[in-house]
């Protein structure tokens, strides 16, 4: 996933989170998307696939967090590429994404106008209102129906939400999409053949506990003990860091890659707001050196 001039990547901890040859997913160029990049370290090995797996039959032998996916920082935070009246990480909406080969959303959720219902805003809701969770579950439940042989992730973001964690239920079930969800943390991540057979093609991670701990179809998946995610976001001159890199408990690697900025908006100051407009540098050449670095060189 790539926040706004940012990318993750997911991969097996303690171990190098990208190899060449996984270029044609994660380094592929979106000047368009602030990008997170899910990278997770690619494994050899050649499948004699019938169906492709997110657009490759190679991938459907591979687990889960064997693959590298592309997934983007506040996804739903779209803002103009030619006349911004308002930050944001993102000049495409969701569904140009999925269609764009993004395949993990990462949702910063709050109450919304009442506790029942969950907003999605960045980095809140006086500055990027991206509107009711439940609407943007069914772009991608929509979109997921017409592509059941691609995996997608989505991110829960916001430790502490105020979001209540069974109107969060709630958006997930009205809107259907609870239907593709891997229940719960597996024991060992299937493979992308697996979930696809089995129409669980839907994974979900809660960053807060609170999230994490109520039950749609089992469970969220929390981040506590299932994601590393490594040091980020970057200021302009800095540089691509990997750390913390030695823990091995968590399967899933995030390492983000997007440069912030200090950004003043309706008399109110924000750090760390991802700067799109610097995403062909960013997610360019800048990107496969992070990568290179991140996985030992």
């Amino acid at each position: 996933m790539f926040p706004q001039n940012s990318a993750h990547m997911m991969g097996s901890s303690g171990q190098r989170a990208v190899r060449r040859g996984s270029g044609q997913l994660c380094g592929a160029v979106f000047r368009a998307l602030v990008v997170v990049c899910l990278a997770l370290q690619l494994s050899g090995g050649a499948y004699a696939a019938t169906k492709a797996c997110n657009q490759h039959e190679e991938l459907c032998a591979r687990a889960y967090n064997d693959v590298t996916y592309i997934s983007t920082h506040a996804s739903f935070a779209v803002t103009s590429q030619t006349k911004p009246t308002k930050p944001g990480t993102q000049f495409k909406g969701i569904k140009e994404q999925l269609e764009d080969g993004v395949r993990g959303l990462h949702l910063n959720i709050m109450q919304g106008a009442s506790a029942s219902e969950v907003s999605l805003c960045y980095p809140d809701c006086t500055v990027n209102d991206g509107g009711v969770l439940e609407d943007t579950l069914v772009t991608v439940k929509t979109w997921m129906d017409a592509n059941p042989n691609d995996v997608v992730t989505i991110f829960l973001e916001g430790v502490g939400t105020d979001a209540s964690p069974s109107a969060v239920v709630k958006a997930f079930t009205d809107s259907g999409i609870y239907k593709y969800m891997l229940p719960g943390k597996p024991s060992t991540w299937p493979t992308l053949d697996k979930m696809t057979s089995d129409g669980t093609t839907l994974v979900v991670f809660a960053e807060d506990p609170n999230i994490a701990s109520a039950n749609v179809k089992g469970s969220f998946i929390p981040y506590a003990g299932t994601v590393l995610k490594l040091d980020g976001p970057f200021s302009y001159g800095a540089e691509w860091t990997c750390g913390p890199w030695n823990r091995t408990t968590e399967s899933i690697m995030l390492i983000p890659h997007f440069i912030v900025q200090t950004s003043t908006y309706n008399g109110a100051t924000y750090n760390n707001m991802p700067y799109p407009f610097s995403l062909g540098t960013t997610n360019g050449y800048q990107y496969e050196s992070h990568a290179v670095v991140c996985r030992g060189g």
